[in-house]
């Protein structure tokens, strides 16, 4: 039974350190802002809005102060000349932003922070969230999609997340490490490693062996993806 027990720890260990997952409760009163309830580091891939340029699909970029919102995976700055958290209007026309030298996109519905990059194929940490509404006995239920309909240029900051009865919703964020093919997601293990880069296929292991490098974490799987994609 210790023993037992000994190896279920391992494996729940192994899974915090591949993928980071943050959860918990809020209770949100009638008006009150659901978003506004969520821990910053839960509700926004950055804990403050920072300098950052968003590079357009049509090579065009803009700069200002911006944030990336978990709920929807909107894309708000603040307006320069009124002080206001803005909602991007466009945001199917971005193609990046970047932030402090990195990069982040958006892919299949996801926040992801690009890690390295090498011939289009790219190591990169994924944010999602997950909201669901606590029904008690009647168990959880997806947060239904709330409009997002924009008149102009910009909408205000959560203009349809005031609710109208109290309600209590549980969290899920989770940071995980993908490799990505343009926009085709694999998860960052070994087999995955070996089919984006099959010239490598065979020295995979062995370098993972010798090398003592640890595939859960951030710095091991940078190292394989530098040996991967070395010439």
């Amino acid at each position: 039974m210790k023993k037992f027990l000994i190896v279920m720890l391992l494996a729940v260990s192994a899974v915090l350190l591949s993928a980071q997952v943050k959860t918990g409760v809020i209770s949100v009163s009638v008006r009150e802002n659901v978003v506004n309830k969520l821990p910053k580091d839960v509700a926004y891939v950055f804990p403050n809005f920072a300098d950052a340029t968003l590079n357009y699909k049509d090579d065009r970029f803009s700069k200002g102060r911006l944030n990336i919102r978990l709920l929807d995976n909107f894309i708000l700055y603040i307006d320069d000349k009124t002080g206001d958290t803005l909602v991007l209007y466009n945001p199917d026309h971005v193609r990046d932003l970047v932030c402090n030298d990195t990069v982040y996109r958006m892919v299949n519905n996801s926040v992801v922070k690009i890690l390295s990059d090498a011939d289009g194929i790219q190591l990169a940490q994924r944010f999602r969230l997950k909201l669901t509404e606590d029904k008690g006995d009647a168990g959880y239920s997806s947060l239904p999609a709330t409009s997002t309909a924009v008149t102009g240029n910009v909408n205000r900051l959560d203009p349809s997340r005031n609710l109208d009865t109290k309600q209590d919703f549980t969290y899920k964020h989770e940071k995980d490490f993908i490799l990505l093919d343009g926009d085709k997601v694999y998860p960052a293990k070994m087999s995955s490693f070996s089919r984006l880069f099959p010239d490598k296929k065979k020295t995979i292991k062995t370098y993972v062996k010798d090398n003592d490098v640890d595939t859960d974490t951030q710095s091991g799987l940078t190292a394989l993806f530098d040996f991967c994609s070395a010439e």
